[in-house]
This record gives structure tokens, C-alpha cells and sequence, in this order.
């Protein structure tokens, strides 16, 4: 897991005047044949069961606030911020008191890939 923290980013200023902010450059380990982006809206309250992924990394860009849990941290978010789970990250989304944005990538995309918390034993 990892959080990148938009704000704490120097963005780079073209010679075209373009402003660029690199946000990430990720190594995979898997092939990578396809690739899903996604917009979710959760709803206020909405809290998402703990789980994870075998194959795919996923990665959310938010555009708003959140409390997310994940590998036994809670972590706070903000609009701008990126969030970078690997295989086997253990995560889900904690309630907030407001509809959360966000844009979700999956690299590689995987049906089927999302298994639940295993149970304590």
C-alpha cells in the first residue's frame, strides 16, 4: 500500500505551458492485457467490506474525503490524494458523513478477482 499525498507534489512546468503533476510510476508484476477505469460515487454512510485482490492493483484517485482501512491502518484521504493497493492488500471503505467520489484503475483488469477478508480462526 502505498498513499501519495497530491499536495506534497511539486508539479513541473512545461515549456508549452502545460503543468504536470506525475502522480505515480508503478512497476507491475503481472501481465497486464487489459486495464479498467472507473467513476463510483458511495453514498453517505457507506461502508465497503474488508477484502482484497490476487491480481490486480488497484488504484484510487479521490475526488473528496474518505476514511479507508486498510492492512490494520485507518487512513484519511482527501481530494487529490492517491491511494495504491497491491495484490493482497486487505482494504475496505470506512462511513463518512457525505457521498465520496473517486476514480478507481484496475491494472491489470481482473473479473472475479475481489475475495473477501478471510475469517479469523
Amino acid at each position: 500500500m502505498r498513499v501519495v499525498r497530491s499536495a506534497d507534489l511539486t508539479p513541473d512546468q512545461r515549456p508549452d505551458g502545460r503543468t504536470v503533476l506525475s502522480l505515480l510510476d508503478l512497476p507491475v508484476d503481472v501481465p497486464v492485457d487489459r486495464a479498467a477505469v472507473l467513476l463510483v460515487e458511495h453514498p453517505a454512510g457507506f461502508t465497503e467490506e474488508k477484502h482484497l485482490h490476487r491480481y490486480l492493483y488497484e488504484i484510487f484517485y479521490f475526488l473528496d474525503t474518505a476514511d479507508y482501512w486498510v492492512n490494520d491502518i485507518r487512513i484519511r484521504l482527501r481530494a487529490g490524494d492517491l491511494l495504491v493497493l497491491e495484490p493482497d492488500d486487505l482494504h475496505g471503505a470506512l462511513p463518512v458523513p457525505r457521498p465520496v467520489r473517486l476514480i478507481v484503475f484496475h491494472v491489470p483488469k481482473v473479473p472475479g478477482d475481489k475475495v473477501p477478508a478471510p475469517r479469523p480462526s
